[in-house]
Formats: C-alpha cells, structure tokens, sequence
C-alpha cells in the first residue's frame, strides 16, 4: 500500500479501487481483477502467482528499549503488555518457539483489526507479533524496532491471484508487472 502511488503516477489512466476482506474473492461478480491473497496459493481456476513469504516477529516503539523495564530479551516481555490480533501464530506460539516461560501469553490487549494492534505498538502501548510485508513501513521509518532477532516463519505467503485470461487486459498486466518490479528487493 505505501507505494501504490507509484502505480498511480505511472498508469493515471487505471483506475484502482482498494478493498480490503478477508474472504475469497468473487471476480465476475465484485468487478474484481485482481486479489492479493494470504494463504497456500491454492485457488482453483485461477492463476496464483507467488509474491513473498512472511516472517513473524515481536515490534514495539523505541521507546520500550529504554528505562528500568527495557526490552534487551524475550524474557523481559513479561514486564510489558503483549498487543495480541487474530493471526494464528499467536504470542503463544512465538514465545515456545523462541524458549520462553513465565510470560503470561493471554493477557494485555486484544485487537480485532491488525491495523489497531500496530498503532498501538507504535504509541508505545507494548508489544505485538509483527509480520513482514505488514510492518515494512514503520520499521523502514523507524516507528517499530525488532527488540529481539528470532523470528517465525509463517506457513503461509502472499499470492497475486486472478483469472487465467484476466492477463490478456493491459491494466492487469500492467498492475502485475508492476507488483513485481516492487516487489523484487522483498522476495525470497
């Protein structure tokens, strides 16, 4: 989203419309012609072409780097509020895989929206499982840090999704090659 202003400039004469949902996509019947999707890649019927994967990580505001109760390792998110969403791997998960014990993973807030659970972190409310292509932006602008360096990897990657002979449209194509000219310092 940062740099959907580019396609703009480049391609004034696209219109692009913006929906954000969490469920499948409908092409003929939204008007939709492309989605970018979370998941396995799988999607009958349709193209589904690999973008990037993602990691899973703690990010907070640097400000929680500092003072009596500052964050140097894991174990010290239990002197802080774990800002929890809806994403399955969840602070339960992250602090077993990274060895930790006596922080309490169920506590502190809970956001229904990860847009909410990030701005929380970034007015320095605690911390929350950061995701690589979600956070980007703040860590590039330094509103998030990464306190610790261990990271999960999440099952699952983002996908451009679309109908087979939808690439047979210029402004398709164009959004596509577009994407992955963007996206070329990010994949792996």
């Amino acid at each position: 989203m940062p740099h959907l202003y580019r396609f703009h400039r480049a391609h004034g004469d696209i219109d692009v419309r913006v929906s954000t949902t969490g469920r499948l996509t409908n092409f003929l019947g939204d008007g939709i012609d492309v989605a970018i999707r979370y998941g396995g890649g799988n999607y009958p019927g349709m193209t589904s072409e690999f973008l990037t994967s993602e990691e899973v990580f703690p990010v907070c505001s640097p400000r929680l780097l500092d003072g009596a109760r500052a964050l140097r390792k894991p174990e010290d998110l239990r002197h802080h509020t774990l800002i929890r969403d809806s994403f399955p791997i969840d602070w339960a998960t992250w602090l077993a895989s990274a060895g930790v014990e006596g922080v309490d993973p169920h506590g502190g807030l809970t956001f229904d929206s990860y847009t909410f659970a990030v701005e929380s972190a970034v007015q320095g409310e605690g911390v929350v499982l950061g995701r690589t292509m979600l956070v980007a932006a703040d860590l590039a602008a330094g509103r998030l840090v990464r306190p610790f360096g261990h990271a999960l990897k999440s099952v699952s990657s983002f996908y451009l999704v679309y109908p087979p002979e939808a690439i047979r449209q210029r402004k398709v194509k164009a959004f596509r090659d577009w994407l992955f000219a963007e996206m070329t310092p990010l994949r792996d």
